[in-house]
């Protein structure tokens, strides 16, 4: 993949520093917020919501989030293809197939929810099959670039593993169906700029809390569960 115009090397965007990466890793084993109660938010409608995790974590990672939206009223599903390494052939190959099987057996188009790398891979299945998704929401993900991350060196050296009919440059057109985009300025891993929406119409909310507890934050599955039933 040709990752030029992907980072930011001239000084212009801050990129989060290693003491912020610090904080994210403590706040990991620290972060114990109090659950968001259900009973004041919408009743979700039971349609299907894909979720997909981020870089380097499995279904584990978003099993909060998924528990809080099934709580909410919705079919929540993970993404069940182990460990994300990024847009690799085999990782989109069976993005696809996931993504036709739940909308065969919802009989429509499902929402998508992406964390970190996954709200990348699912800006990508939104372009290739904007008929097959109901809503898209990306969760502290990058979607402007050049971005800055903490994470480049280690995107540098999976990108040869990484598909190159795809150029994350190209993420950030418009999409058709509703976004929303989820973002914290306490960000350690990625500018958080720049993981405002980049559609004209998306809906930009900002939370407060780390990149790394993302989906066990309260914030978020409160703006999730109302944004899914608006």
């Amino acid at each position: 993949m040709d990752l030029s115009g992907v980072f930011d090397n001239s000084g212009s965007l801050r990129a989060p520093s290693y003491g912020d990466l610090h904080r994210e890793f403590k706040s990991a084993v620290s972060y114990r917020p109090a659950r968001a109660r259900t009973t004041d938010l919408p009743r979700g409608d039971g349609h299907t919501v894909l979720v997909l995790p981020g870089l380097l974590t499995t279904d584990a990672f978003t099993f909060a989030l998924r528990q809080f939206l099934t709580a909410c009223g919705y079919n929540v599903e993970g993404w069940h293809m182990g460990f994300n390494l990024g847009p690799t052939p085999r990782t989109l190959a069976g993005l696809r197939k996931r993504l036709d099987r739940l909308n065969q057996r919802e009989g429509g188009p499902v929402s998508l929810i992406g964390v970190s790398m996954g709200g990348i891979l699912a800006r990508h299945l939104a372009h290739e099959h904007p008929d097959q998704i109901r809503k898209l929401a990306t969760v502290v993900s990058p979607v402007r670039f050049p971005t800055a991350s903490t994470l480049e060196p280690l995107i540098r050296v999976l990108s040869p593993f990484y598909s190159k009919d795809v150029s994350p440059r190209d993420y950030a057109r418009p999409l058709q169906m509703p976004v929303m985009a989820v973002y914290t300025k306490d960000d350690g891993l990625i500018a958080w700029e720049t993981c405002q929406g980049a559609d004209d119409h998306a809906h930009h909310v900002e939370v407060e809390g780390g990149h790394v507890t993302i989906c066990r934050n309260p914030q978020v599955h409160r703006a999730l569960a109302e944004w899914l039933a608006a």
